[in-house]
């Protein structure tokens, strides 16, 4: 190749790159021209988009927007509009604008077209009173049926046993003073829409599903239904089921726990006393039974809900008969008291028959002997062959040396001292019709239990 043409085709390579050099820097150029009038495309005014327009194309534009606003209101099942009337709206000249455009440097024009520029900064207000007072004329302010909010509740879940919590619902009632705030704020953003569909705005109740105070309230409960007590004694045994426990404890409305004292003394009362008492009602001075003391074991039964823990244990008792693991007599017997000279015939925990006796002869060694016994026999008609005295009614409970309940009508009278100079040889003697009546009640093998 020539000389010539070899420097020839490098003219027209540099000649071309210059040419691309030149349009880069037109466009360069051009594009700083434009962009030092216009705003940078992606550039938002609160909600407003003005990229690529002039300042005065912006102002203009915002105007406009902000005059034809409407916030959109969704509802559950339905939505309202809120105008920039309605709420009074009002804004700034928008010199701000100008500012904007001032940062924007068209210089960088080049690596600044892709990104998003948003800058709060229309200044809007909201008239409060116009504002409030539109509020007051919307739907959602006046439901056709109101419903209140409920807060959480703790409820005993009787099939597994434990407490749970019912969740809160939320009613339809608008909190005004809370939705004006949001309101204000999603007016004074140029947001498009507000949604009371997640309850934010609705009245809230106090106490909720995850409030700490209803999470505590719903612990100790639980605790406390582990503080239940098996009652064990003289082959007797009463179990606190845990939905009797749940009617003792208590939860009030601001989720303090405790246990009514009320409420367990009246399961002592109707369960406790009546299954280990052996005798309904009160004890007769004298008579030696099993009763439960209502008020020390109230107390106690308490002290053990809120200790958390099953415990197993006897009733405390105010007044304790005879041994009940030795003898286990259960509810139906017959108390001898010779102190009192009195005798009581107790069928299933009730007193079926009392009477004024005569006991063994102290001052000439004859005394009844005490202890626990069972009747042997009944026999109409009998002759105490060793004393040569015929009796009618024969109810002996130490045959070995003809020991039992008898009539005695050679005695005028019964009870008192008499046993103390003028006894027995050691039979229990009564007033025939008396004798006559507890010969008709008991059996062979009913208790008898004599005691001072």
């Amino acid at each position: 190749m020539s000389r010539v043409k070899r420097y020839s085709k490098k003219r027209k390579r540099w000649r071309k790159i210059a040419a691309a050099v030149g349009t880069v820097a037109l466009i360069y150029i051009g594009g700083v021209t434009y962009f030092h009038f216009h705003f940078y495309p992606h550039t938002r005014v609160g909600n407003i988009e003005i990229g690529l327009k002039t300042v005065k194309g912006a102002k203009s534009y915002v105007k406009e927007e902000l005059d034809k606003y409407v916030l959109t209101v969704e509802e559950p099942d339905s939505e309202e509009k809120i105008t920039a009337k309605d709420a009074g709206l009002s804004f700034s000249d928008l010199e701000d604008i100008d500012q904007i455009r001032k940062e924007q440097s068209a210089a960088a024009w080049p690596v600044r077209l892709t990104r998003e520029y948003f800058y709060d900064a229309l200044h809007i207000q909201v008239d409060e009173g116009t504002l409030s007072a539109y509020v007051d004329t919307m739907k959602c302010m006046n439901p056709v049926e109101p419903k209140q909010s409920v807060g959480a509740s703790i409820k005993y879940d009787d099939k597994k046993k434990k407490y749970k919590i019912k969740e809160e619902s939320i009613g339809n009632i608008v909190d005004k003073e809370h939705f004006l705030e949001g309101l204000t704020t999603s007016l004074t953003s140029h947001s498009r829409d507000i949604s009371l569909k997640d309850e934010t705005y609705y009245e809230q109740p106090e106490y909720k599903k995850d409030t700490e105070a209803v999470l505590k309230a719903k612990k100790k409960l639980n605790k406390y239904l582990n503080g239940a007590v098996v009652y064990k004694d003289g082959g007797q045994e009463l179990k606190i089921a845990r939905k009797d426990l749940s009617k003792m404890l208590t939860c009030s409305k601001d989720f303090k726990v405790d246990v009514d004292k009320e409420k367990v003394k009246a399961y002592v009362k109707d369960h406790v006393a009546a299954t280990f008492n052996s005798l309904d009602g009160d004890i007769p001075s004298g008579i030696t039974a099993w009763k439960v003391s209502v008020d020390d074991e109230t107390s106690k039964l308490i002290k053990n809900i809120k200790s958390g823990k099953n415990t197993t244990r006897k009733p405390v008792y105010s007044q304790e008969g005879f041994d009940r693991e030795e003898y286990n007599v259960g509810k139906t017997y017959i108390d001898v008291n010779i102190s009192d000279q009195q005798m009581w015939y107790v069928e299933n925990g009730k007193i079926m028959l009392s009477s004024d006796i005569v006991t063994g002869n102290i001052s000439t060694g004859h005394a009844t002997p005490t202890g626990f016994y069972r009747i042997a026999y009944r026999q109409r008609d009998h002759l105490m062959v060793k004393y040569n005295s015929f009796v009618h009614y024969w109810m002996p409970y130490i045959t070995s040396v003809g020991i039992g309940f008898h009539d005695a009508s050679w005695r005028s009278s019964f009870g008192g001292n008499i046993y103390r100079t003028n006894g027995s040889h050691g039979c229990i003697n009564m007033p025939p019709a008396k004798a006559q009546a507890l010969f008709g009640m008991i059996s062979a093998g009913t208790a008898v239990y004599v005691h001072w």
